[in-house]
């Protein structure tokens, strides 16, 4: 079984064009099995006409499947215990049809990137002002190591808030 790996612009920021993607993907052939790092992994199959779509819940239960289930929409895969991708038929109702419970999706995702880059955000400033004394060459350097991963953190938590408060302040605009 063929595989292949398709990379990712970022959920919150091109959450659409990556599912219109996957959709042309199967369309060819290229199915969706899993996220991959940065991306996804697609295994080969027989071409489908098919639709997909996302949704965000932390730690959902098996009512939550069975009600996209029965909406026509099947279980892909997930990221985490949080972020999950159903496909279904063209025709399909769309998992939101109104913006409030859009809104709602997306407000439910920014505030917790928002917890995260705010968490990163605090421990990077107390490590710039532990840098700011005077640290022997080691002790200096395992700061720096910290720093790098808290910063490297702060930038997967902080643009995906970014995107996702974007997202949700579009859709108050069009209310």
């Amino acid at each position: 079984m063929k595989r292949k790996y398709m990379s990712s612009w970022g959920l919150a920021f091109a959450e659409e064009r990556e599912m219109k993607k996957l959709g042309e993907m199967a369309a060819r052939g290229w199915h969706l099995e899993k996220f991959a790092l940065l991306g996804y992994t697609l295994v080969e199959g027989e071409p489908m006409d098919v639709r997909y779509s996302l949704d965000y819940r932390q730690r959902p239960d098996e009512d939550y499947f069975e009600l996209f289930a029965a909406s026509g929409w099947e279980h892909v895969t997930s990221s985490g215990d949080e972020i999950h991708v159903f496909k279904g038929s063209p025709d399909a109702t769309p998992l939101y049809t109104d913006r409030q419970t859009t809104q709602e999706k997306y407000g439910q995702v920014e505030r917790a990137m928002g917890r995260g880059a705010l968490i990163c955000l605090v421990i990077s400033i107390g490590l710039m002002l532990l840098l700011q004394l005077n640290w022997s060459g080691t002790a200096e350097a395992i700061i720096w190591i910290v720093q790098t991963l808290v910063v490297i953190g702060l930038v997967f938590t902080g643009l995906p808030y970014l995107g996702f408060l974007v997202k949700r302040k579009q859709l108050e605009r069009n209310d």
